[in-house]
């Protein structure tokens, strides 16, 4: 039987990385981690919203905001000849 929380092992296994990487992920506060709450001292995770968490951001839910200016719409051929 498959527990309902999840520790950093299984969450390694279910997402294919390393325990460190994971560690890491958190302490970064990775766009890509899902969120978490701890037992104690110990990251736990509950195994349905990993799942779910992991369909949106497959989705495209979860992507961070791009950095940047807004680029303005570049002129054309037809609005600078129609000026000169």
């Amino acid at each position: 039987m498959e527990s309902e929380i999840l520790h950093i092992p299984e969450m390694a296994k279910l997402m294919s990385r390393s325990e460190s990487s994971i560690r890491s992920a958190v302490r970064d506060k990775a766009g890509w981690m899902p969120p978490h709450f701890k037992q104690g001292v110990k990251l736990c995770w509950r195994r349905q919203s990993v799942l779910k968490f992991l369909a949106e951001y497959e989705a495209g839910m979860h992507r961070p905001a791009k950095i940047g200016r807004p680029r303005s719409v570049p002129g054309s051929l037809r609005s600078a000849h129609a000026v000169g």
